[in-house]
């Protein structure tokens, strides 16, 4: 009689446990006394591309994967009745510098207990022209589990914080300004100086190669080689400015002259050092017309004036004493 008894207490007691396990994610108003914590887990590869400010997005697949820890951890897992109960975890960025936008692509995480394979999300990163060149910025993000009650076992919610990093690539942006404009008119004695502003509008300190293009025969033409540039992405506006004098002379020969050519100002910026950090070049149309009557001494007139004048004084005073 006891041993019959023992055995219905047995059968009694696995009964309630079965049950149990039965309805671990049974929705219940009461979650269950025993609670079993999930472990997030969201890796990504850094990646090999610099995000470049207001140039494109870059885009960062996100894995998760998570796994149950505590009392009752192993029993859940185990139970070939509950792997395929889902498990819902939101994915939502937290914060980042304040010059980078970032969202998140299928941020609603599904996976099912005992499943191995992780599920993809996409992490897009964009960045103004604020941002420094090379600067390494961070995402937070967070993943929150949501709370699964059973009548024994209970999911619970947690959070868990993870930190993506990036870095920031070279942006060259460069604007010029002619004050005198790019059409200038003057006599065949004169010289053009037309200054060009520039100015750094980039993410990084910049250098400038400039060029003079199409000089015609007789005419020349001089501009400073190579200028550098800071910029105010650095935390610095000092310097983001500089002004190069394009100076064109036209020939001097005797005669009436109307001569119109144009000449070509290009530059192209890149980072000091590394040419193959580099942007467009850009090319700058500066018309010149040299119209007038020359005597054909050019610079050479005013000394050959002055020679002259010394010749017919000391004539003149020789001639004055021999009288």
């Amino acid at each position: 009689m006891n041993k019959n008894l023992r055995t219905v207490k047995t059968g009694m007691i696995l009964g309630l446990v079965l049950i149990s396990m039965f309805a671990v994610f049974i929705p219940n108003a009461s979650a269950g006394p025993i609670k079993v914590k999930p472990i997030i887990t969201v890796t990504f590869s850094p990646s090999e591309k610099n995000v470049i400010p207001d140039s494109g997005v870059l885009v960062i697949p996100l894995e998760t994967t998570f796994a149950l820890g505590g009392i009752g951890a192993s029993t859940v897992e185990t139970s070939s009745l509950l792997k395929d109960t889902p498990i819902l975890i939101q994915l939502k960025v937290e914060n980042t510098e304040s010059w980078v936008t970032a969202s998140i692509e299928n941020s609603q995480v599904q996976l099912k207990i005992g499943q191995n394979a992780p599920y993809t999300s996409y992490l897009s990163i964009t960045v103004t022209g604020e941002a420094p060149v090379f600067q390494q910025g961070i995402v937070r993000i967070s993943a929150t589990s949501q709370e699964q009650p059973g009548l024994l076992f209970t999911i619970a919610q947690v959070t868990s914080y993870f930190d993506v990093s990036f870095q920031v690539g070279y942006w060259p942006v460069i604007s010029d300004e002619e004050p005198k404009g790019t059409s200038v008119y003057i006599g065949p004695m004169d010289n053009a100086n037309i200054p060009i502003v520039f100015s750094n509008l980039g993410n990084g300190l910049t250098e400038l190669r400039i060029e003079i293009t199409n000089i015609p025969d007789g005419w020349s033409a001089n501009i400073a080689g190579n200028i550098q540039l800071n910029s105010a992405a650095l935390g610095n506006s000092e310097g983001t400015t500089r002004t190069a004098d394009l100076v064109i002379k036209p020939p001097h020969g005797f005669g009436f002259h109307d001569d119109v050519y144009t000449f070509y100002v290009s530059y192209t910026p890149y980072y000091p050092g590394q040419t193959n950090l580099s942007g467009p070049t850009k090319v700058i149309p500066i018309t010149i017309q040299s119209i007038g009557f020359s005597l054909g001494l050019g610079y050479e007139l005013p000394s050959i004036i002055i020679v002259l004048i010394v010749i017919a004084l000391v004539i003149y005073l020789y001639m004055r004493r021999k009288k």
